[in-house]
């Protein structure tokens, strides 16, 4: 059977990062299962850059016989649009195939899926998407059993990747190339921000240590991979596969710089002393934020004595932190965002950002937020907006809130209107420093030591 798998297109606007442009490797894991079935699988990513490939005659020239798109929240839109145009081509008898919807959103969005849809997968869709192929399925809805054992799966699809021009770079490591692989799935902690305990569940699988190690191998020879970015919720949940494999690297002597996410309840000083020895470079530490008070809201599990010990053994052992952040989360108030701010600035890690508080369909908090009234705006895509989003989102991104959501914010909280006048006196250095630059070139001396006398008197107040 010819199939082709693809994605939709990143928004125009969002209030979520989507340039980074890596190898979508859930969608990969299927491509490879599909390809060892006997099929012969086509691959079209539109988030790395958008194809008309339904337009062109795709589907007609390449026989295809079964679509499945992947699909996220945040890209439904377009997903939405391959949908209805794939469904007009088999309205006109242009194409007569099979159309699958599966990808993170069908959990948490069933019911947005069209019901010309013939197959929906939740979850794990490698079981159902040879299943699908083969006729085997009957069902519309297809929620499979978790896979009990991942190292069943077989490699990524790096033949298809490595040829497109996805990021194989990491800002924290030194090393190029740097492949992105994800070794684990399923998330047992309950932060009340997070959707992925909707999509993936709470069940903790992963693959094991040996078999990591040599998809490691195999891209370090065949591709010549200098480093691994292991993108996933929690890389060192299972202790003991964090020292086997770290052992392993050791053992091998394989020289591969490599960097994780995980939380820093997970760490202790041995382990990332280890993992320093083993080549790790840097961690991505869910953080979230430096008060105790929205740690606990959060459901987070950590303190800020655990985050605090984390980084301090990073910077003993040479593992640089980027520190990720949520702020405007309901209840949180100017104190707890001063909290964090001051926090980070005492432990400086080597990076730290902040992401502005958008409640996603699944989370706990979510329903929340729409049980109580919380949020000003719900856009098409059921993401629900707090008042002062556009203050935050200009405040931490330097962008008005026009940018990222088509929408006039007009609510503003006591913690907005602090936010607003550290942006007016953020406003003024910028536009002093600009002048002090400028000085030399445009004004003769007196005129100067005037202005220069006048913004100090302002920097002041």
């Amino acid at each position: 059977m010819n199939i082709l798998l693809t994605t939709p297109a990143a928004p125009k606007k969002s209030p979520f990062f989507t340039t980074e442009k890596r190898p979508p490797l859930g969608l990969g894991s299927l491509i490879s299962v599909a390809r060892e079935a006997g099929h012969k699988v086509h691959f079209i990513d539109n988030y790395l850059k958008s194809v008309d490939f339904i337009e062109k005659g795709f589907l007609q020239k390449h026989r295809i016989d079964l679509v499945g798109v992947s699909v996220n929240t945040i890209c439904y839109r377009d997903g939405l649009r391959i949908f209805r145009a794939i469904d007009k081509l088999r309205n006109k008898g242009l194409w007569n195939g099979r159309l699958v919807a599966g990808g993170p959103h069908t959990a948490v969005g069933l019911d947005t899926i069209p019901e010309f849809a013939d197959h929906v997968v939740l979850g794990e869709g490698e079981r159902a998407i040879v299943e699908i192929a083969d006729g085997g399925v009957k069902e519309r809805i297809i929620r499979e059993k978790r896979l009990d054992h991942l190292d069943s799966l077989p490699f990524q699809p790096w033949d298809i990747f490595a040829k497109l021009p996805y990021d194989y770079t990491c800002s924290w490591l030194e090393a190029e190339p740097v492949f992105t692989m994800n070794t684990s799935r399923g998330c047992p902690f309950k932060c009340t921000f997070c959707s992925v305990g909707s999509i993936w569940g709470k069940r903790y699988t992963y693959f094991g240590a040996e078999r990591v190690i040599a998809e490691v191998e195999y891209l370090v020879k065949k591709y010549g991979a200098k480093g691994i970015y292991f993108r996933e919720d929690n890389f060192t949940l299972n202790l003991q596969r964090t020292l086997t494999f770290c052992d392993i690297l050791l053992r091998k002597e394989l020289d591969i710089s490599w960097a994780c996410e995980t939380r820093v309840n997970n760490l202790s000083e041995e382990i990332v002393k280890l993992m320093s020895r083993a080549g790790c470079k840097a961690f991505y530490l869910g953080v979230e934020s430096g008060s105790e008070r929205m740690l606990k809201l959060m459901n987070k599990d950590i303190s800020v004595t655990q985050i605090e010990n984390t980084i301090n053994w990073c910077k003993k052992y040479g593992i640089r932190t980027y520190c990720s952040l949520v702020i405007g989360i309901p209840g949180e108030t100017y104190e707890d965002y001063l909290q964090t701010r001051r926090l980070m600035e005492r432990l400086r890690p080597y990076d730290y950002g902040f992401n502005v508080f958008v409640a996603m369909p699944g989370s706990e908090l979510y329903e929340a937020v729409i049980v109580n009234k919380l949020y000003e705006y719900i856009d098409d895509l059921g993401l629900a907006y707090l008042p002062g989003f556009d203050v935050k989102s200009r405040f931490f991104y330097g962008l008005d809130g026009k940018h990222l959501v088509d929408h006039n914010f007009t609510e503003k909280t006591e913690y907005d209107q602090q936010l607003l006048a550290q942006l007016h006196r953020l406003d003024f250095k910028r536009t002093a420093t600009a002048i002090n630059n400028n000085l030399d070139r445009i004004l003769p001396h007196s005129a100067k030591m005037r202005i220069k006398r006048f913004k100090k008197a302002l920097m002041r107040r």
